[in-house]
């Protein structure tokens, strides 16, 4: 266990947020790049059959990188559980050791529980925002595409 209650499970949590939160911003600012692109692509006269397959290769690199944000979120939660299963155990070792019921010897081990299931959920509920809020963006952009050969954009090109 490290000093204050940081541990290596709180640890492998912490670095799940940054890789998480880099790929979030990764996918986000991609989103404007790969319509630009899509509209560089776009000619009226296409195909809508040809132009569907189109829009749905250039966006499954999108939604690959998307995916990550999902995965991360249900790493981190189970991280959590992980930690908080480990505290406990912490706790009643402490216990055992002591021979005596004592709040001090359980305190630190709950304490660790409390933290890593704070941490984990903490990375967690806002990873699962950011998917369903990049998924709906990917969608928007899809279903703007795949509008393009009946209502063809105007200017942007």
């Amino acid at each position: 266990m490290f000093a204050n209650g940081w541990d290596w499970v709180s640890t492998l949590i912490g670095m799940l947020s940054v890789w998480n939160l880099g790929t979030f911003f990764h996918v986000i600012t991609s989103v404007p790049k790969f319509k630009k692109e899509l509209l560089s692509e776009f000619s009226s006269e296409i195909d809508s059959g040809i132009w569907e397959e189109k829009v749905s290769a250039k966006l499954f690199l999108l939604e690959t990188r998307l995916v990550w944000v999902r995965h991360l979120a249900g790493i981190a939660t189970m991280l959590g559980l992980l930690g908080t299963v480990l505290g406990i155990s912490e706790a009643f070792s402490s216990l055992q050791a002591a021979g005596t019921v004592s709040l001090d010897a359980f305190a630190g081990g709950i304490r660790l529980a409390l933290v890593t299931t704070i941490f984990g959920l903490s990375v967690a509920i806002p990873s699962l925002w950011a998917f369903q809020f990049l998924k709906n963006r990917i969608l928007g952009l899809e279903r703007e595409a795949l509008s393009w050969p009946k209502i063809p954009p105007t200017g942007n090109r």
